[in-house]
Order: C-alpha cells, then sequence, then structure tokens
C-alpha cells in the first residue's frame, strides 16, 4: 500500500486513536489483505491511497502491477456528528444507509 498523503493519513490515526476508534485501522487493514489475498493468485495489485477534500477523509485506488490494469476506486469517508453519520450531507457528500460515527470504505 502506498500512502500518497504528505502524513494525513498519520495525522488521521493519531486522531482516531485520540478518540478511541479503530475503524480507520480497520479499513486499511482490509484494503492491504485485498492486496495479499490476490498477491498468492499472482496477481500483484497495489493500493495508492491520497487525501481527499472531506476532513480525515481519503480516496484510494487500486492496480494490478503485473498485467497493467486500473481494478477499483473509492473512499475511506470519516463519518460523524459533521456529516450527521453519512446522510449525503456536506462535507462529505456520502451517504450510509445507517447512520455511522467513524470511518467507512465507500466504493
Amino acid at each position: 500500500m502506498k500512502d500518497l498523503t504528505d502524513g494525513k493519513l498519520d495525522e488521521a490515526l493519531k486522531y482516531a486513536e485520540s478518540i478511541k476508534d479503530d475503524s480507520l485501522q480497520k479499513c486499511l487493514d482490509r484494503l492491504k489483505h485485498y492486496e495479499e489475498t490476490y498477491k498468492d493468485g499472482g496477481d500483484n495489485i497495489e493500493t495508492e491511497i491520497t487525501t481527499d477534500f472531506a476532513p480525515y477523509s481519503f480516496y484510494f485506488v487500486r492496480f494490478r502491477q503485473n498485467t497493467p490494469g486500473f481494478i477499483s476506486n473509492g473512499g475511506i469517508i470519516f463519518h460523524g456528528k459533521h456529516d450527521n453519520g453519512g446522510d449525503g450531507s456536506s462535507p462529505t457528500f456520502s451517504v450510509n444507509l445507517t447512520p455511522t460515527n467513524g470511518w467507512a470504505i465507500h466504493t
């Protein structure tokens, strides 16, 4: 996994730790697990993480390395009071079926 966030991911991980929320780490673990799972099948998958416009949120894209190609993309979005748990409002503009506090992967 490539962190292209210029330190923003580390800041978010520290913030998550300060509020005792492990959902960001779980999202990162899920993305890493995907890379490891398909590596065993002969694919070399790389995930690049960049910043997103929403606070403490990130954009990711997955690429196949050995037969170059785009696989998928999405966001690791931070939800809470600031976006009513993910009701589609500002600043995340992301929707959850159930209000959420913490980070969630959106594809």
